[in-house]
């Protein structure tokens, strides 16, 4: 894919088979099937059949401890994306994560604009509330990977939420709990667009274009609105294994602070 956007969610709400149905049959409706799947997985290579009507399989792949469902839409594909269930079984010696559920994905670019990044980041808001997730963005895939990776290594490093916030992106996803602990009712308005989702989520946004990224203004705001925030509150790829301040996430249920 071209100019990809980059899509991830960091949720606490464990993926039993009730949250795995809700968000896969949130996948397929919304906007009437605009980024409902062709094919999917538990595993590479994708190419079973995503059928709405029929989702035991994908539900009984992502509801098992290290499960996952991997898919894809078009051909070429135009929307891929994976459902990470990161719990550990029973018998496991170590406890499972604290956030157990990831959602990340990748959008092509000219699709993107061609559909609207408005309805992109309607998905993305409507997903956050889904999930119960904390905290999400969208971004372009080249912002994601020049904040989460060094030159000396290809993996994401700034992505376990319980250590610390992965950064800002060009838009940011926040449940209204995590959005008061950050003071963002308070934020000067000329750093960033702050506003609500119908269902609760909170947007933060840096451009009215996701093209803007890498724009020098739109990462010089979001430094600004860092250094506001605390910047012991997010991840840093120049610092990567720091210390940072985080809520005291095991004093509440997904979703609360």
């Amino acid at each position: 894919m071209k100019n990809a956007l980059a899509l991830a969610m960091f949720s606490r709400r464990p993926l039993t088979h009730q949250a795995a149905r809700e968000q896969l049959d949130f996948l397929s409706n919304f906007e009437e099937g605009l980024l409902r799947p062709d094919i999917c997985s538990e595993y590479e290579p994708v190419r079973t059949p995503f059928d709405q009507q029929d989702l035991a399989g994908p539900i009984s792949w992502l509801s098992k401890p290290h499960g996952a469902l991997l898919y894809k839409k078009g051909k070429p594909a135009i929307v891929t994306g994976e459902i990470w269930n990161l719990t550990h079984s029973a018998d496991a010696k170590a406890p499972s994560p604290l956030f157990c559920s990831r959602w990340t994905g990748s959008f092509d670019g000219s699709w993107s604009r061609r559909i609207g990044e408005d309805k992109l980041e309607a998905f993305v808001g409507q997903l956050l509330h889904v999930t119960g997730s904390d905290f999400g963005l969208l971004t372009l895939e080249s912002d994601f990977k020049a904040k989460n990776t060094s030159a000396t290594s290809f993996s994401y490093k700034g992505l376990d939420l319980a250590e610390g916030l992965p950064g800002l992106y060009c838009s940011n996803f926040l449940n209204k709990e995590l959005a008061r602990w950050l003071q963002l009712e308070d934020l000067p308005q000329e750093l960033a667009l702050v506003e609500e989702f119908e269902g609760g989520s909170i947007l933060l946004k840096f451009s009215d274009s996701l093209d803007d990224a890498r724009n020098t203004d739109v990462l010089r705001r979001q430094s600004d609105a860092i250094i506001w925030m605390g910047r012991d509150k997010f991840f840093n790829i120049h610092n990567p294994d720091r210390k940072l301040l985080t809520p005291d996430w095991n004093l509440a249920s997904p979703g609360k602070l």
